[in-house]
């Protein structure tokens, strides 16, 4: 008579089989990589501003805009890479210029207009040398294929199991992560995202930090000094968010594809955003940097109703090992 072993291990071994390919489970690696954005400062699917309202005081890389744009005061393209020839600002819509300047690195830079919008027009109050404008296509920039893209990345990295803990103490959050870790990961559900502090003891130097917030309104305020070092190296992914707003220094790059962003603050990164609106009569006042995000390899954990789905699998079989003892221990 066959062993109890020999009889149930193949059962469990087609059993794990079966859950593996009936459980889903993360890629074998993702790549966080930002895609149509790379390259840009910020890059925004909607309008940016409105007509009574500048959209950005200050973006120091390449602008994005996939509706209309309105600027005033403004300066585009300063730290850009010196003799690109990419334009410092795309607009799927019309461009609405009060004041402000074009720059290219430490030359004059370009903006390419309607590239969604066949109908767009341009409006400069301000003279320009000839040749900063053009009225692009959709060869310029897929506006609809980036925020596919886009999105569809950022659902998959609020999936991402946790690899640090947060605790909340001094008003604020502290992030200890794995120093073994390339990549660390941290979640949060929490409106208030004041004073996010690095455990920077727990963390190597040479990590990514990525930080998933699942609520649907974020504001970002306080201290982030500890991020200083991270500034190309971190992401903040804000899946559910509907409203995002910055008044602090942060360093970072912001993924929010569904969100609205306003603020009064300057994020060391890219910036994601459905739209930029201006909550004020002066205007948004937020500076946006050029650093961009470095992309980052996740390397494969299963989810956790894998572990369960398996364990349920094998309770069943030595359930139904020990159903036969049982009669037999009756009948006699």
């Amino acid at each position: 008579m066959k062993s109890f072993a020999a009889r149930v291990l193949p059962a469990i071994s087609a059993s794990l089989l079966a859950l593996s390919f009936a459980t889903p489970a993360q890629a074998a690696v993702t790549m966080i990589d930002l895609g149509a954005a790379q390259g840009y400062s910020a890059f925004i699917f909607g309008n940016v501003g409105s007509s009574t309202a500048t959209g950005f005081h200050d973006v120091e890389g390449r602008l994005a805009v996939g509706g209309d744009a309105w600027l005033s005061g403004f300066s585009v393209g300063q730290k850009s890479k010196a003799g690109s020839s990419a334009p410092s600002i795309v607009t799927g819509g019309s461009l609405n210029i009060e004041s402000g300047a074009i720059y290219n690195g430490g030359s004059l830079g370009k903006a390419v207009y309607g590239v969604n919008d066949a109908n767009a027009k341009l409006s400069s109050k301000q003279w320009f040398e000839p040749g900063t404008f053009s009225k692009g296509n959709a060869s310029t920039l897929d506006f609809g294929a980036a925020k596919q893209q886009l999105t569809a990345l950022s659902n998959d990295v609020s999936k991402l199991k946790p690899t640090g803990t947060v605790v909340f103490e001094n008003s604020g959050y502290t992030l200890r992560g794995d120093i073994n870790a390339d990549v660390n990961i941290f979640n949060i559900d929490s409106a208030s995202l004041q004073n996010l502090t690095l455990d920077l003891s727990s963390i190597k130097s040479t990590a990514h930090i990525i930080i998933n917030d699942s609520a649907t309104t974020i504001n970002l305020s306080g201290g982030y000094s500890s991020f200083s070092g991270f500034a190309d190296r971190t992401l903040f992914n804000f899946a559910n968010a509907t409203s995002t707003s910055l008044t602090t220094y942060a360093w970072g790059s912001i993924l929010a594809p569904n969100s609205d962003f306003s603020g009064t603050g300057h994020l060391e990164g890219t910036l994601v955003a459905n739209s930029v609106s201006a909550k004020n009569a002066w205007g948004s006042q937020v500076e946006i940097g050029a650093t961009g995000f470095t992309a980052a390899n996740i390397s494969a954990v299963p989810e956790p109703g894998t572990y369960a789905m398996l364990l349920a699998g094998l309770g069943v079989l030595f359930l139904r090992r020990r159903k036969p003892a049982s009669t037999m221990l009756q009948a006699a």
